[in-house]
């Protein structure tokens, strides 16, 4: 059989193991995310949370999606010699017109409105 030694590394493992899993269940998707209202299509071409105080969950979800839209951005901007700003207008555009029924954007007004 298993020694004590043995046995405490295999129970420490499926420990972790199990915590890992229960992490990434966890885990909120953008898509997730703006289904069940948390998130949505902020007037400035980037998302933003819907709720006035979002979860530490969220509010790094909508981070780490911004981060990634800021460096796409810029890399639209370089690439076809338009501002920052310009590429960033025609974001919001396009996420607006590709926001789903039921999910939320914000109006000019900064208002959050169901589509």
């Amino acid at each position: 059989m298993f020694s004590k030694f043995h046995r405490s590394v295999i129970k420490t493992a499926l420990i972790i193991s199990v915590l890992c899993s229960a992490n990434t269940a966890m885990a909120l998707t953008l898509q997730q995310a703006k289904q069940q209202g948390l998130i949505g299509e902020a007037n400035t071409g980037y998302v933003a949370s819907v709720q006035s105080v979002p979860t530490a969950k969220v509010k790094q979800l909508v981070d780490d999606t911004n981060q990634k839209r800021k460096l796409g951005y810029q890399q639209i901007s370089q690439q076809n010699n338009m501002s920052i700003e310009e590429v960033t207008a025609l974001g919001r555009a396009k996420a607006k017109q590709k926001t789903l029924p039921g999910y939320y954007f914000q109006t000019k007004t900064g208002e959050w409105i169901k589509k």
